[in-house]
Parts: structure tokens; sequence; C-alpha cells
């Protein structure tokens, strides 16, 4: 047995070891130590990505065979020669390092412990691609569960054991199938599940949380993983790579909690056109996750007035087992909450990233929210001209009190009270740029809101009128003109 132990603060190092031929199990266990992050990426003999983990104070277990492999690893041959461990300490670029400290024990001898081996049936995504370096991810981006064109509930934000989660891989599929979810994209910080499971009903999709001290973001439907085989490790670079794993008509690149606090986005020099999304609502049950909600509509209200059509979606961004709570939370932090729906020609990973690129989406909590724009034959995201616009709304909880905001071109032009009758309202697109519909929790009296009891629940993107030269020519290309922007015009 090998064993490795040392501190890392910012940066990287490799450990290098020996596989001598013919072994039948390679067993890797690696701790922090005390709390903290540190990925490890390893790489075999013949530089083929076989894992990637994060390592926390809890041991993680990594079981490597021919046949198998356990979580975050990739089976196949275990070529003899001398293997790479390389370790990111990513946390301290901006701010005072922190000294990881590590622990790695390695094993090459026979084992009979397949504790750890993942058993569900799976979707292969990266298997031992057979040239050096190659991070290509095979995965049926066409495959489809539904072929009907429909609105689809799902959460685009998830973490499992694999990186800072508490829930196995076959504990997270089976979560999202009690959910009641078409489609679950896990995102793990700077890795990337190498298979996932297939369920019967839920359509669980590969995506990856690219995270850096300036801030995080998601790629859904990445079509390769990270390469960090001596990578560039500053923020600005492993964003610049994570933008990189889709082109423009494959995937969504979402920007994660932008105003939470300490992992709001301040990576300046970002283009907003690569951006296809902003994530509004982030796991309801953290603390500041309110604050950092309205913070958010700001932001995206300036993004329009800017002239991206960018859409807002929702995340739930759990981390915990159902049975457990975050600090002073009466609800659970679980997948699903909030749900993020995308209107897709059929439920298939390409259909859902689609729908996201074109902004088909709407999000909620629990309200059961029920809508039509012109009877169903528009979307949000699209284009209206300038129309006159029927909305139609309901909520199927009856147990709360819901209300509509009609917010136009960044000013609230109409409260409306919505129940589990249907509600319309007509809208004149011709004085306006973009319109969208919040939906928020809160007492109507007297037909009057108490806005300060008002709590956010759902959003449905906007409708747009094109015939704007805003969105011909938007008034911002990167993030930090943005937050100038908002800093100068927000509310």
């Amino acid at each position: 047995m090998l064993n490795f132990t040392g501190e890392l603060v910012f940066g990287h190092r490799v450990l290098n070891f020996n596989v001598s031929a013919n072994i039948k199990t390679l067993t890797l266990t690696g701790t922090t130590v005390k709390k903290g992050f540190l990925y490890a990426y390893l790489y075999d003999s013949e530089q083929q990505l076989r894992a990637n983990l994060l390592f926390q104070k809890t041991d993680k277990t990594l079981i490597l065979t021919p046949e198998s492999a356990s979580l975050g690893g990739i089976a196949g041959n275990l070529p003899a020669g001398d293997w790479q461990l390389h370790l990111y300490n990513l946390e301290g670029e901006n701010r005072t390092p922190k000294a990881m400290h590590y622990a790695i024990n390695i094993d090459t001898e026979y084992s009979t412990n397949t504790q750890l081996l993942e058993t569900p049936t799976q979707a292969c995504l990266l298997a031992n691609p057979g040239s050096p370096l190659d991070h290509s991810i095979h995965f049926d981006y066409h495959h489809s569960k539904n072929n009907n064109a429909a609105w689809y509930r799902g959460d685009l934000h998830a973490h499992t054991l694999l990186s800072d989660g508490h829930n196995t891989l076959a504990a997270a599929a089976q979560i999202a199938e009690q959910q009641a979810l078409d489609f679950f994209f896990i995102t793990e910080h700077n890795i990337c599940h190498p298979a996932l499971p297939v369920t019967d009903k839920t359509l669980i999709l590969p995506a990856i949380e690219i995270t850096t001290d300036q801030g995080h973001f998601n790629v859904h439907g990445p079509r390769r993983m990270l390469n960090m085989f001596n990578a560039a490790y500053s923020s600005a670079a492993l964003i610049e790579q994570g933008l990189g794993l889709v082109a423009n008509d494959e995937g969504n690149i979402s920007i994660n909690h932008p105003m939470m606090k300490p992992w709001h986005w301040h990576y300046q020099n970002i283009q907003l056109d690569k951006v296809n999304t902003l994530e509004i609502c982030c796991d309801p049950t953290w603390p500041t996750s309110p604050k950092a909600t309205e913070g958010a509509l700001i932001l995206l209200t300036q993004l329009w007035n800017c002239g991206h059509r960018i859409a807002g979606v929702g995340g739930s961004d759990s981390h915990l087992a159902p049975h457990e709570r975050n600090a002073n939370a009466t609800e659970p932090s679980i997948y699903g909450d909030p749900s993020t729906f995308v209107h897709a020609d059929t439920l298939s990973g390409n259909g859902i990233l689609q729908g996201l690129r074109q902004g088909h989406v709407y999000l909620e909590r629990q309200c059961g929210l029920d809508f039509q724009i012109n009877n169903g034959t528009v979307l949000p995201g699209q284009d209206v001209g300038n129309k006159v616009i029927d909305y139609r709304l309901a909520v199927t909880d009856k147990r709360t009190a819901y209300y509509a905001e009609c917010i136009a071109d960044g000013e609230v032009i109409s409260r409306i009270k919505i129940t589990d009758e249907d509600t319309h309202f007509q809208v004149d697109m011709s004085n306006y740029a973009w319109l969208r519909i919040d939906i928020r929790r809160g007492t109507f009296l007297n037909n009057s809101y108490d806005n300060d009891t008002a709590e956010f629940e759902g959003l449905i993107n906007p409708i747009y009128n094109a015939t704007k030269t805003i969105f011909s020519h938007p008034l911002v290309n990167i993030w930090g003109e943005l937050m100038e922007e908002t800093n100068t015009h927000g509310n």
C-alpha cells in the first residue's frame, strides 16, 4: 500500500505511483483531514482519465477493476506503468489561501471490497476512450422518454456524494423519481459522473458545475469533461475551459446563485452572449436565499433592459438527504424545489437543452401554476411584436394566497390575485419591450397586497417585442458592464 500525506495551498500537485502488471483491483482512499475541498483527477499510464472526485474531511474510496468502477471511476483495463493523481486546491485565488491537508492511500492488491460499487443500470458517459487525454462524453442526447411536445418538470442544479452532496447516485435517482421530476441534471463541482442511472420515469442528464473563486456556473449537456491534466487553474482559465465544453447550439450555460454571497458571480469579463440562463431561486431553504433571489430578479430585469434575452431558471442546489435540514429551516432542501419547467418538443436531452436556450421556461416552488398565453399559441421566450397579449393564470394550491406581478420593462404594471379559478388579463405589447410574470405568496385584503409578507414563488419568463431596437443593439457586452448598469439603474 502507498501512503501520501501533505498539504496543498491554492494550486496544483501531482502524485506519481507505479502500477504493476496484471493487478485486478486498484483501491484509492482519500481525505482532506480537516474540512475543505480538494479535487482529484486520476490518470493511468496511458494518460487516460480513470476517475474524478472531490476529497473532503470524510474518507472517500475509489475502486477500479477492468469490469466495474465505484462512484467517479471509469472501468477498464488497468495498464501497468506510471499513474498520476492530479490534486487541485482551487480556493484562495482572491483571498487568503487555506492549506488543505490530505491523506491518500493507494492499494493495488486484490480486493473483494465492492461495497461502494454502483449497481443500477447506467448510461455510459465516458468509457476508456483509447487515446490519451480524450475527455469526450458519449451520451445519447437524442434518446427520448416522451415524444410529445409538452411542459416538462425538472431540476437544473443538484449534488451527490461524488462532490459534496449527501446522497449516493442511486439514492439521488430514486428521490428524483419520487419527486416526479421528468428530467434531472446532476451538477457536481468541477467533476462529472462517468456514468448515470437509467430510470423508468426520470431522464437523468450529464452536467457539471464550474466552481471558482469568482463564481459558479452550470454546463448542462457538456460534450466533454474538464481536462485537468496539468491544467491552468485560475478562475479565468477554468471559466473559459468550462464555457468551451459546449458549442453555442448544443448545451446550456447557466450562471448560478449570482447574488448569494460568498458564492456570487463576480468574474467581470464573461461575455453575456455566451450565457443562456440565470439562476434566480437557489435552494429556498438556505438562510440567505430569499434576499439573494430578490437581488437576482433585479439583475435579470437589468439584463433584459440592456437587450439580452437570458431566461431565469431555478435550481434546488440540494446537497442534503430528505430527512436533513439547513440551519433553522422547517422544510427539506430537496431535489425539485424549486422546479424548472421547460417546454420541449420531446423529453430528450436535445429537447430540454433547446427549450432552455430558447427561454421556453418557467419556475415555481409549490403553487401548481397553470397558465396559457394567447390560448397556448405563445410560449415564454418568444417574440410577439406589437400585439395585444392575453394571459390566463391559475394555481392548484388552495392553502396559500398567491398573486401575480406583471412586470414590463422593469416596472410593475399590475398586481392580480390568482386562485384555482382562471384569471384573465391583457397587455398591449406595443408599449413595452418585454413582459414577465412573477408569482408571489402574500395576503390579499381590500384589493391591496401586503408586500412586507410577500414571498417569491415563481416566475414566467418574458415574452418580447423584438421591434424594439434594444434587442439588436445591446447596451452592454460583459458582466462588469452589466453590474455598472445595475448599480446605476437597479432598484
